[in-house]
């Protein structure tokens, strides 16, 4: 009798059903001790990972009235509270953003850009910095009438190394009148949540988990 271990691998026959089987089908049991060829279906795996993506950690909103400059051509960093921190980041209550741990994230900014008195042209800019450095283009504004609120929102991909910071600028032109910045918006309706002059949402990336 010829040990199975002994028999070379010409001579070996495939495994039993394998005729019925198509290009790329795998041999699955069928839990009653016998066996088939099928395509695996991805319901049927175990221990699958779960696709996270980006993950919210903190957000944050000004409860002030508004923020707005001290005088033209001078910077004021906006805030968003009075902070908050979690593992990965940690936002003060100046404004200043901090990542404690390396990462892919998106900081999600809403602004309602506004003035209220004088005549003439209000130009507005806002910027973020990075470690104190400004980052992309500045954005900006001209509000040629008093009384006006423009709502401004973006999302920002960064990679952040552990312990860069982050800041939100703006700024009245001298180009333009001094008057105007960011306000708040108090709805009358019962049951809304207030419109703050500046809001901030952070995201990190997780990936599969």
């Amino acid at each position: 009798m010829v040990e199975h271990v002994s028999i070379v691998d010409s001579d070996r026959h495939e495994v039993k059903h394998a005729s019925t089987g198509v290009l790329n089908q795998a041999l699955l049991s069928n839990g009653d001790g016998t066996t088939r060829f099928a395509f695996q279906s991805y319901d049927d795996l175990a221990n699958l990972p779960a696709f996270v993506g980006y993950q919210q950690l903190l957000s944050g909103f000004s409860t002030a009235a508004s923020q707005a400059p001290s005088a033209l051509d001078t910077p004021l960093q906006i805030e968003f509270g009075a902070g908050s921190s979690v593992t990965e980041c940690t936002l003060a209550s100046n404004g200043t953003l901090t990542f404690n741990v390396e990462g892919d994230y998106i900081v999600t900014l809403f602004l309602r850009f506004g003035r209220t008195a004088g005549p003439g042209t209000s130009i507005l800019f806002n910027r973020f910095l990075v470690n104190g450095v400004q980052g992309l283009n500045s954005n900006a504004v001209k509000l040629p009438d008093q009384d006006t609120v423009i709502p401004f929102s973006t999302s920002l991909n960064l990679h952040a190394t552990a312990g860069m910071t982050f800041q939100l600028q703006i700024m009245r032109d001298s180009a333009g009148i001094n008057n105007g910045g960011v306000f708040r918006i108090l709805p009358t309706a019962v049951g809304w949540n207030l419109c703050p002059s500046s809001t901030i949402v952070v995201s990190k990336f997780v990936g599969v988990i």
